[in-house]
């Protein structure tokens, strides 16, 4: 084998490896971070209208879907922390939960303590309290938006809210830890159902048959709740896969290089052949399938490669995490099958258009020239 064509065939290997590897370790990270989000956030919202009848219609609708794992009432709005003359802004979640699984998420996250009922307590994130520089036990003073109104309209000295922090959790979430607070309320006017599905991939399915049964809803799913953060995930995981798709494309260019330097060379030989009766589409097709063949080569050396590591990554962790980064200790792993199969498509499709530009030239070979050079 040519070095050129050498070259070609490493180049679709490695990148083709690359790919694959790189997609499931991206999806691997999606899907950890969504499990993370997932534990705290509903996979949908759905707004109250407050009107008893529709909302408690609404709620029996969705604790006898089959699809629902649990479900709470919730009511969530800004809010401030003062401790002393420390003042942070929080999101607080008034939570109602309707199933006892509700907060296992939570729950499990938990460092010391837990969300009591049906008390002064609240439970936040570590980085808040650690800025508020309290823990587990102290007071805080929770000041609403509706207490700075009051405040302001009476011209009274501003006056929040006792609460005890009755525990701490860490997410390694930035979001959560940094800003969110947690109300364990059974007061039942809420301004939300927050649902949570046997399967977050259900979403869409479940919101569409919530909309069929209840017109002018106002829903939120997962996606909609962390939008931000969901774009700039889809949008990291395509632009890695663009960026090394451009190494299988220079593989291409090389292939269509190595013909072309192929059917120059090859410009007498060719002509003799159709001398002596060869048609010219015999002869394409010979020079086409010495492309086709480095493509596939390099394709199924690739996919096997990838394959490979991605499996040894998954059982084995062979790139780790840094200690104390996360939880998990190996880079996670999750297998996109799918993307595999267009992965391997349009690497073959690649190679087959780099043999097609040399092998048109073989067309317009003067014979006579030819034979003239020989």
């Amino acid at each position: 084998m040519k070095i050129i064509n050498l070259l070609a065939t490493l180049g679709i290997t490695i990148g083709v490896a690359a790919i694959i590897f790189v997609v499931s370790v991206l999806s691997g990270f999606q899907v950890m971070n969504y499990e993370q989000i997932l534990g705290y956030d509903p996979h949908v919202r759905v707004k109250l209208s407050g009107k008893s009848d529709v909302d408690n219609s609404l709620i029996n609708y969705v604790r006898e879907s089959k699809d629902m794992r649990d479900f709470a009432l919730t009511t969530e709005k800004k809010s401030a922390l003062r401790v002393k003359d420390n003042f942070k802004v929080a999101r607080l979640l008034y939570i109602s939960p309707m199933s006892e699984n509700y907060l296992d998420g939570l729950n499990q996250s938990l460092l010391f303590g837990k969300l009591q009922a049906n008390s002064k307590n609240l439970i936040m994130g570590a980085k808040l309290a650690e800025g508020l520089d309290i823990t587990r036990g102290d007071e805080v003073e929770l000041i609403t938006p509706e207490a700075l109104e009051k405040s302001a309209r009476m011209f009274r000295q501003l006056d929040g809210s006792k609460y005890v922090v009755s525990g701490i959790f860490y997410s390694s979430v930035k979001d959560y830890d940094e800003k969110q607070i947690y109300i364990y309320d059974n007061n039942p006017i809420k301004d939300f159902i927050d649902i949570k599905l046997t399967d977050y991939e259900l979403t869409d399915e479940y919101v569409s048959k919530l909309q069929k049964s209840y017109k002018d809803l106002v829903i939120f799913t997962w996606k909609d709740l962390n939008s931000e953060f969901y774009r700039i995930m889809q949008f990291e995981k395509v632009m890695t896969i663009v960026v090394l798709f451009l190494i299988i494309l220079i593989s291409a260019f090389n292939i269509l290089a190595s013909l072309s330097m192929t059917v120059v060379q090859k410009k007498k030989d060719i002509s003799i052949l159709r001398t002596l009766g060869m048609s010219t589409k015999r002869i394409v097709s010979i020079f086409r399938n010495e492309g086709v063949f480095i493509g596939v080569l390099g394709t199924l050396l690739g996919t096997t490669i990838g394959l490979i590591l991605t499996y040894l990554q998954d059982t084995a962790g062979l790139i780790m995490f840094g200690k104390g980064i996360t939880i998990q200790s190996a880079f996670p792993i999750s297998y996109e099958y799918e993307v595999y199969v267009a992965i391997v498509v349009v690497s073959l499709l690649l190679s087959w258009g780099a043999t097609y530009l040399p092998t048109k030239r073989i067309s317009k070979i003067d014979i006579l020239e030819g034979i003239r050079e020989e």
